[in-house]
């Protein structure tokens, strides 16, 4: 397939001028460097850049946003035992835990795009879709926090507000970035060795966009409830991506994805039970968000629902729950919703579940990856 940067092994080739949106780098000391004016910069470099710039941010700001969030005591709020019965008992020792954590994440993933990536139009919508998803969930924690409650932000209004993320992005490719546009129309079906375009037109588009975001956004969100569980799936799911990506010669796309690698490296050292910090809806949405994006932009949406397995599992289970408690007048599938929950609840420790689901989430990876068809496009 052909690629516009020449693989992730050759030298980035020379952008046509106007190819760079808003080309932030020439601001940065190093900048010309980056960018290619001096010599050539190979992918694999800004992709070790981007990993390891990533991973030092964050690591560093978490350092730093641990005592001040304790200071304040912005701290996780968790449902009582009304409501979650023996789940409140094994969650007690968590309740002085700060949250917010995903301020770090995406302080780190955000700078280290803006240092090595190229900022052409897929890579812009992806940072911006980080962005914007992690505003909503700074807002839904900020309500949490400060009413003292677990309820924080309704949910129409946090699925509006994502539609109206999804709507910006739509309008943004269209104007600004033609092949990205064009990618939210044809999704690729995967097949055994082979792909299969879907053709959607602009509202079916549109729809199904808003259904990959906000499933994506939302399904780690869900899946953020034990400790190091969403940061741990969440980072295979990424390296995942960005591997399809750079056989893609995406690297707009795959430099955001190795770059949010590196931040949940670094914030699943602090994050890993006993958790020190939770990344909250800040974190949760903005990766769903950024994973989703990428995704859409790369014509992968059913690839990203193998990868992200474990995400499709815990979403499932919750609505499984839901709907089967209203049908049958109060009857129950499992011990609780989502997933991780039900495994708790039935005698296995936190750090069984965790380490279980992330070999699953492994296991989802490798077959995502396995599934791809590396034959029809030319390996």
């Amino acid at each position: 397939m052909p690629g516009r940067f020449g693989g992730w092994g050759a030298a980035e080739r020379s952008p046509s001028p106007g190819s760079e949106i808003f080309p932030l780098l020439r601001f940065f000391p190093c900048g010309s460097i980056f960018r290619g004016q001096h010599r050539p910069v190979l992918p694999i470099v800004r992709a070790a850049g981007a990993f390891a710039t990533a991973l030092v941010l964050s690591f560093a700001a978490i350092r730093v946003l641990i005592p001040f969030l304790r200071r304040r005591k912005w701290q996780q709020v968790f449902r009582g035992k009304e409501e979650v019965r023996d789940l409140a008992d094994l969650h007690a020792s968590k309740a002085h835990t700060p949250t917010m954590g995903g301020l770090a994440i995406w302080l780190g993933a955000a700078l280290a795009t803006l240092l090595w990536s190229p900022l052409r139009g897929d890579g812009i919508a992806v940072l911006a879709i980080f962005t914007a998803f992690g505003a909503i969930g700074l807002c839904d924690d900020a309500a949490k926090v400060f009413s003292r409650s677990s309820r924080g932000m309704a949910g129409r209004r946090r699925l509006l507000l994502q539609g109206m993320a999804v709507l910006a992005l739509f309008f943004f490719l269209r104007l600004a970035a033609a092949d990205g546009y064009r990618a939210l129309h044809e999704p690729l079906l995967p097949l055994p060795f082979a792909s299969i375009p879907l053709h959607l037109p602009g509202a079916v588009a549109l729809a199904f966009s808003f259904l990959v975001l906000a499933g994506s956004a939302n399904g780690v969100n869900l899946t953020d409830g034990l400790d190091g569980l969403a940061a741990g799936c969440s980072l295979l799911t990424a390296a995942a991506l960005a591997a399809i990506a750079f056989f893609e010669n995406s690297l707009g796309i795959a430099i955001p994805l190795v770059a949010l690698a590196g931040s949940l490296l670094a914030f699943l050292w602090y994050n890993a039970n006993p958790a020190q910090i939770f990344m909250g809806d800040t974190g949760s949405l903005a990766i769903g968000g950024l994973l989703g994006t990428a995704a859409l932009l790369l014509r992968q949406p059913f690839f990203l629902a193998i990868a992200g397995g474990i995400f499709v599992l815990e979403t499932l289970s919750v609505l499984l729950q839901v709907y089967y408690f209203k049908w049958t007048g109060g009857r129950r599938i499992f011990r609780m919703a989502p997933l991780h929950h039900h495994l708790e609840l039935g005698g296995w420790p936190e750090t069984r579940v965790t380490t279980r689901l992330w070999l699953l989430s492994a296991l989802f990876a490798l077959s995502a990856l396995a599934l791809y068809p590396w034959r029809a496009c030319g390996v």
